[in-house]
């Protein structure tokens, strides 16, 4: 019996982190050139994906307007990079990339017309978050990679809902799925191995 729960825990776990991977390049500080070769850098969670996990590059005023301007390809499995090509027809902006599930920080992207000169685009919404275990202590954000969205804690029954500016639906994803059923099976695994 102790076996199957394993199993099965074990089972859900890789299920939630199978497009799961942490970008590390490009940064916000990233500036690449249409047309040019570019390095895309990852890590990933243990157990590591066993299926290649597909990188696209995306644009969009924020992250809830994002659209793919590209399919950059598909990363062996167990990669933590991959080379491509940007496409030469770019226009310049910000863009970022998106590896299976996960998305880097906003960079720039040298292409056809002007260069942007304001600031980059942030999945950090303009209120300030509350701590609710602790509410006098302050928060603040210290990535450069865009924060999980703000969970809004449900009042009589309701379902959590992001903030508005939060990040996409698929952080909102993980955040209300991925992240509570991976706490779930880490507890059955305690109950049963204790």
């Amino acid at each position: 019996m102790r076996f199957s729960i394993v199993a099965v825990v074990a089972t859900l776990l890789s299920v939630a982190l199978a497009n799961q991977a942490y970008p590390t390049a490009p940064v916000a500080s990233t500036k690449w050139k249409a047309g040019t070769p570019v390095t895309i850098k990852w890590t990933l969670p243990s157990p590591a994906a066993t299926t290649g996990l597909k990188i696209e590059l995306l644009t969009g005023e924020n992250p809830q307007s994002q659209r793919v301007v590209a399919t950059l390809g598909t990363g062996a499995p167990g990669a933590t990079k991959f080379a491509a090509t940007l496409p030469v027809d770019l226009k310049s902006g910000y863009y970022t990339v998106r590896i299976g599930d996960s998305y880097s920080s906003y960079f720039l992207i040298q292409g056809e017309g002007a260069v942007p000169t304001g600031p980059l685009p942030t999945a950090v919404t303009t209120s300030t978050p509350v701590n609710t275990i602790n509410p006098t202590a302050s928060l603040t954000p210290s990535s450069s990679i865009a924060p999980l969205p703000v969970i809004t804690p449900p009042s009589g029954g309701a379902k959590p809902t992001p903030s508005a500016g939060a990040g996409s639906a698929a952080s909102f994803l993980k955040a209300s799925v991925v992240a509570p059923v991976a706490a779930a099976a880490v507890a059955i695994v305690m109950a049963v191995a204790f």
